[in-house]
């Protein structure tokens, strides 16, 4: 048994053992031959290593052949609308909102990544080729998800620009008299990379502030590069150069050593001192491009309209940023601020109206970069960088609030009260974030009550949405990943319903589903369209259409297997053509009925039989014992955050399947 296929063979007949022995083990058994073929010396390590490399190549040839099969195109066209009006209001907003995201679980080496990834993007078949690369994994930090994460981000922009120019030839051709007021926008691109204080206290405050300037160098030295490619001399290149060259400056600053108070004051003073190069709006740049290509001849004018929808999209960074914090932390935070925050339950009646006051109340606070050195709490530290962000670095582009663990409305008032207590109300979209069991039990009750709230109302309102995120990860390892799909499905619904029963109808649903890149996580292997149905089904986006609510979907793209999506610009404009395609956002209100829907008994009971089974797991401790003790030992790294939840407070000495983090704990499932 020296080559795959004698151990194929070999495998084949002991599979045909199992008709006599039902409870016979053919895996178990194979292993067994090959230690004795070892220990006989038919077999030597050499052999063996050969017989590993050759599997290894076979995945990898496999994932790249997987990789292009999904994103093989369909005959399709992009566009086939009947009137401007219809074209430019489909693709006037977007489609789908991508979030790049961090701790992946980089099971491919970064070499093995590129070359799959590479092959996948080749008019040839794949071959050997793409197994030529050795398996070196290097140490996975913050500042790597980091970069990883932004050139993701900057392929997928440089897709996005040639959809956009696609959208703007297309609407010359069909409306001659009409095309220069398209406005298109269909994608949107956000990241949580060093926003992401679930969890975790490994980082600081400057942290956050350092990548967000040097987001902002990045894209405005971009949006530099694209001005120039079409005329060197224009003009807003006099704004953008100085302003890319201030960014790139003060990004230098916070990433440096910040440890005494003298340097940290240096930075901060140099970061908001007044200085014409610190752009913080885009506005009128957007307005100056968007006015000259109304007479410019039309190659040119696709040319500044493309570069303008780039800008309204990203603003002042390579895209949105997602802060997270845990429910517990602003809990944490708000308890000073209600009396005998020791005892009072935040659940009671006492505390919601508490709640209700603080943010009827609450007036402004001035804040800068001392109050943020001082401050101890993490959820009020993460309020006082978004001041700091939206005050000196983009004033334009809004920051969402993702609330971990979230199972009760009070903690979302608690936010909205930091919020406008900080100045940001305006610029923050606060996001509960729907995962742990109670949470999708009771999340439909969850969203009457906070919509009744007027508070609430008034805040969705002057925001123009109403934003929540479902995790598929941490509700896949409490509930089951099937329960878990069926529960986030029927949350989604009541989102329709109780944004309708409220008079929200006018304003937009951002729902974020925070699925990865594996069946554990919610992603599906099918297809495309699967990946895309899967978190966000028909029937729950037909649910929004007629309730007559805009749908923002939003999903993310997990670092490693997520970024190989864009991991060359063949392959980003793939996916994004794809996506495209799908357009998730909206909904087919003429497709006929579906009986799992309306045989709410069967489906219910199918929902409550898995559900309990994974609640057994989730209780026994020898299964803890062997998921914990035993499984981490069998992975590679994943990504900066450690395996075990880390903590503001001292965590059971006992490690729980709640203590460790989810891609591990799927990781592990998978490799046992």
């Amino acid at each position: 048994m020296k080559t795959l296929a004698a151990l194929e063979a070999r495998l084949g007949e002991l599979h045909q053992r199992t008709r006599e022995t039902p409870l016979f083990n053919p895996v178990f058994q194979l292993s067994l031959d090959l230690s004795r073929a070892l220990e006989g010396d038919e077999l030597g390590l050499d052999d063996l290593s050969a017989l590993v490399a050759e599997l290894e190549c076979d995945g990898l040839k496999a994932r790249a052949n997987k990789l292009r099969n999904l994103l093989a195109p369909p005959a399709s066209p992009l566009a086939n609308d009947d009137d401007f009006e219809t074209f430019a209001e489909r693709w006037g907003r977007p489609q789908l909102h991508a979030v790049f995201t961090a701790h992946p679980t980089f099971l491919l080496a970064s070499a093995q990544a590129e070359a799959v990834a590479l092959a996948a993007s080749a008019p040839d078949e794949v071959d050997d080729t793409v197994c030529a690369v050795p398996p070196v994994h290097t140490a996975v930090t913050l500042d790597h998800e980091h970069k990883a994460a932004l050139a993701a981000m900057a392929r997928a922009q440089d897709a996005r620009d040639v959809i956009v120019t696609r959208l703007l030839e297309e609407a010359r051709t069909r409306w001659p008299q009409q095309w220069r007021a398209l406005r298109p926008l269909p994608f949107r691109f956000a990241s949580w990379v060093g926003y992401d204080m679930d969890g975790r206290t490994d980082i600081g405050w400057h942290t956050s502030i350092a990548f967000r300037l040097q987001e902002k160098a990045e894209r405005l030295a971009r949006y530099t590069a694209s001005l120039e490619g079409f005329d060197p001399a224009h003009p807003l290149l006099a704004t953008l150069r100085p302003a890319a060259a201030f960014a790139k400056a003060r990004a230098e600053d916070f990433a440096g050593d910040l440890s005494s108070a003298e340097a940290l004051a240096a930075a901060a003073n140099r970061l908001t001192e007044h200085s014409g190069e610190k752009l913080l709006t885009l506005t009128p740049l957007i307005a100056a491009l968007e006015d000259e290509a109304q007479t410019a001849e039309p190659a040119r004018a696709v040319r500044l309209l493309t570069l303008a929808a780039a800008m309204r999209a990203d603003g002042l960074g390579m895209g949105w940023i997602h802060f997270r914090v845990n429910a517990k932390q602003l809990h944490n935070a708000v308890r000073r601020r209600l009396g005998d925050h020791e005892a009072i339950d935040l659940a009671s009646k006492g505390a919601i109206a508490t709640l209700r006051k603080l943010v009827d109340e609450a007036k402004p606070l001035r804040t800068n970069f001392a109050a943020l050195a001082t401050e101890s709490s993490t959820a009020i530290r993460q309020f006082l960088a978004m001041a700091q962000i939206l005050k000196h670095i983009d004033a334009d582009a809004p920051i969402r609030m993702l609330v971990a663990e979230c199972e009760q409305p009070a903690t979302v008032l608690a936010a909205l009260y930091f919020a406008k207590l900080f100045g940001v109300e305006g610029k923050v979209d606060v996001s509960p974030l729907f995962e742990t069991e109670t949470a999708l039990e009771h999340g439909g009750r969850f969203l009457d009550a906070l919509l009744a709230e007027p508070a609430y109302r008034a805040y969705a309102r002057a925001r123009g949405r109403v934003a929540v995120q479902t995790g598929f990860s941490d509700a896949g390892r409490f509930v089951g990943q099937v329960p878990a799909a069926l529960a986030i499905e029927r949350l989604q619904g009541r989102l329709a319903e109780a944004m309708a029963a409220n008079g929200l109808g006018d304003v937009a649903a951002l729902v974020f589903n925070t699925h990865g890149e594996s069946m554990g996580r919610g992603a599906h292997p099918a297809s495309f369209s699967d990946r895309l149905e899967w978190p966000l089904s028909p029937w729950a986006r037909r649910r929004f259409a007629r309730a007559g609510i805009r749908l923002e979907p939003e999903v993310s793209f997990q670092g490693g297997d997520g970024y190989l999506f864009f991991a060359t610009p063949e392959l980003a404009l793939a996916t994004l053509s794809r996506i495209a395609e799908q357009r998730p956002a909206e909904a087919d209100l003429a497709a006929p009925a579906d009986p799992f829907y309306n045989r709410t008994d069967v489906s219910l009971d199918f929902y409550r039989a898995v559900k309990e089974h994974q609640g057994e797991h989730l209780a026994s401790r020898t299964y803890a014992r062997a998921v914990t003790a035993f499984g981490l030992g069998l992975l590679n790294s994943t990504g900066s955050r450690v395996s075990r939840r880390q903590s503001d407070i001292n965590a059971d000495r006992e490690m729980s399947l709640r203590q460790i983090r989810a891609i591990p704990h799927n990781a592990i499932l998978q490799q046992l």
